[in-house]
């Protein structure tokens, strides 16, 4: 394996939507309905990432094995940082790149002078809380028992 994390740019936006809509359909079908992975519109989360990517407060990774794209990451970095996304493609996880993501974000927040950070992770992906947990995290919020599974979320803190 030869895994890289590259900085986001302009063309990797469309990369970064079709990878999400492929792993929503690997993660996450019978959490989302089917109608919101079938439905996915290419564009309009392209049109997301390419302002994410364009946005100086949020930090885009592609992550490639190969230069091939297996995952991206997505943090925001305001007054606190949030991860609003990571995700890997089902057969590179449990093989240590989440780990090297958080280990990115960690640093950043060292060199940046935050002392923690915070991510969503949807109640029902039970893979994502356990990794989650493994990399220190704290649950601090749950706001769960919404009638569409997408809306059932709990928030974890790491410290730094």
């Amino acid at each position: 394996m030869a895994v890289e994390f590259i900085l986001a740019n302009d063309d990797t936006a469309k990369i970064i939507a079709e990878l999400r809509h492929e792993i929503w359909g690997t993660t996450y079908r019978g959490i989302y309905s089917d109608e919101r992975i079938d439905n996915y519109d290419h564009e309009e989360h392209r049109q997301r990432d390419l302002q994410r990517i364009q946005d100086s407060s949020y930090q885009v990774y592609l992550i490639t094995d190969f230069d091939e794209p297996i995952g991206y990451f997505i943090f925001l970095t305001t007054e606190t940082v949030y991860i609003q996304s990571l995700y890997i493609r089902r057969e590179y996880q449990r093989q240590g790149i989440g780990k090297q993501a958080f280990a990115l974000i960690r640093e950043y927040c060292v060199e940046h002078g935050f002392d923690k950070f915070t991510c969503n992770c949807n109640s029902h992906n039970y893979s994502a809380q356990n990794f989650y947990r493994s990399m220190g995290g704290t649950v601090i919020k749950r706001n769960e028992g919404h009638d569409d599974k997408y809306d059932d979320q709990i928030t974890f803190e790491f410290c730094v």
